[in-house]
């Protein structure tokens, strides 16, 4: 401000940036209350507390508007706006006061009852209004960037989960600071004792939701983007880390498994959830892939992972399985040896002789004496059972997949791995490659390192 209480003119050697907003309307509201502007999420409370209507007023537009204000000698104030017909670009405004001033730039800008009503939005609203811009995106034709029916569900349950009934959500987004934020999310991580992982996706919904609101021009000022997440996920529940053998099958448990589904094999040779184990134990494929597999994607040297089984959940009616593109879209190829091949042609000979193969929705791999396939839910129930049946804990078709891929990841590139399983490499690294090395192997190395050392 100049001493005459105008916005000051900006140094030459600093020029502000022109605003690019073009003039839409000319829409002015005569009976404004400026210091509603608070309320809407213009201005924060912090600017103008113990200033008069015109500061409010100054304080507005110095956020909108970047040319500076001059009292011109005949009294009246003026300043310029952008304007793309005139040949520099702006043309110049005056007005007898300050104050029709700035309702002309508040105008200009489209500040106007739109932010109004928007701005005094609970939390909640805005959330329900983001989910169903995001429901947008479902099943959009780029699987790799779209989402999942799931997806939404998620976000309607964490919010039903955690935060409906908070003090966060009936709040008006434009009452929330970054620090009000955060005290309200520590609040609730705490009292829901919430796991990181979750804490995380929950902080990332409510950081989406707030980066919308700003798009949107609900508000000027996003909270979330100066909330500390590290500092909120210091107070999550604390979950210690797996062990590797927690994570993966060892060696033996993995013989005991297949032993235990040969056996069963034995008793229900038609039972094709069995053949479904075997064949995640030899490649690593997903549940979802196992259950999509066809007949019409296996050749003699490749199984092409081109399909999967996916579950959509919705709020308002049943949830559904849809057989679609693979996990992130990525199509791969699986090479076929020689106890695959033998695996595929058991197979082909444990499949009732009126299944026409190949034919219709006989063509996937893992079908019943009808015709019908069985699901990955199917097939995730039969490991459950073989893995009681072999005497270890409870294990997943996913738990296999690990240890498939840490075991390939001894004799061969990370690259490769990722490859055949279906990653990008860091992932593969990251979240599929643990020690699958069994004692007596770690016993039996560390010898050959003491009896260096001492000899030495």
């Amino acid at each position: 401000m100049n001493p005459n209480g105008c916005v000051a003119q900006v140094n030459a050697a600093s020029p502000r940036k022109v605003h690019a907003k073009r003039h839409k309307k000319n829409y002015i509201n005569p009976n404004i209350d400026f210091v509603d502007y608070i309320k809407r999420g213009t201005i924060a409370i912090d600017d103008v507390v113990g200033s008069d209507k015109e500061t409010f007023m100054a304080t507005i537009i110095d956020r909108i508007h970047h040319y500076a204000i001059k009292k011109t000698p005949d009294g009246r104030y003026m300043t310029y706006v952008p304007d793309e017909t005139k040949p520099n670009g702006r043309r110049q405004i005056k007005k007898k006061s300050k104050a029709d001033l700035y309702r002309f730039l508040l105008a200009f800008y489209d500040v106007s009852e739109k932010a109004d009503k928007k701005g005094t939005t609970p939390f909640k609203e805005l959330f329900e209004e983001w989910t169903e811009y995001k429901r947008n995106y479902v099943n959009v034709s780029n699987p790799k960037k779209g989402l999942s029916p799931s997806t939404i569900r998620r976000y309607e349950r964490d919010f039903e989960k955690y935060l409906a009934g908070s003090d966060l959500a009936g709040k008006p987004i434009c009452e929330i600071t970054s620090v009000y934020l955060e005290k309200a999310m520590r609040e609730i991580i705490v009292k829901h004792s919430i796991p990181e992982r979750s804490a995380g996706n929950l902080i990332g919904y409510i950081r989406q939701a707030f980066q919308y609101a700003r798009r949107a021009e609900y508000i000027l000022k996003d909270p979330a983007e100066l909330v500390d997440r590290d500092l909120l996920l210091a107070s999550c529940k604390f979950v210690p880390p797996k062990a590797d053998n927690e994570r993966v099958l060892s060696l033996e448990e993995l013989m005991k498994l297949q032993d235990a589904v040969w056996a069963h094999e034995a008793r229900h040779p038609s039972y094709m959830p069995d053949y479904a184990i075997e064949l995640a134990i030899l490649t690593g494929m997903r549940v979802g892939e196992l259950a999509a597999l066809k007949w019409s994607c296996i050749d003699d040297k490749h199984i092409h992972i081109d399909f999967s089984e996916h579950r959509y959940d919705y709020r308002d009616r049943t949830s559904e399985l849809v057989i679609s593109e693979p996990k992130n879209g990525k199509h791969r190829l699986i090479p076929v040896n020689e106890e695959i091949r033998m695996l595929l042609k058991k197979i082909m000979s444990a499949l009732p002789a009126d299944v026409p193969v190949g034919i219709g929705d006989a063509d996937f791999v893992f079908v019943r004496s009808d015709g019908t396939r069985y699901t990955g839910h199917d097939i995730s129930c039969a490991t459950n059972r073989r893995a009681a049946e072999a005497g270890i804990s409870k294990t997943s078709i996913h738990e296999i997949r690990r240890t498939v891929s840490s075991m390939l990841r001894t004799v061969l590139p990370a690259k490769a791995v990722a490859n055949i399983l279906g990653h990008l490499e860091q992932t593969n690294e990251r979240c599929y490659n643990y020690d699958t090395t069994v004692d007596h192997e770690k016993r039996v190395a560390m010898s050959e390192v003491s009896s260096k050392v001492i000899k030495n």
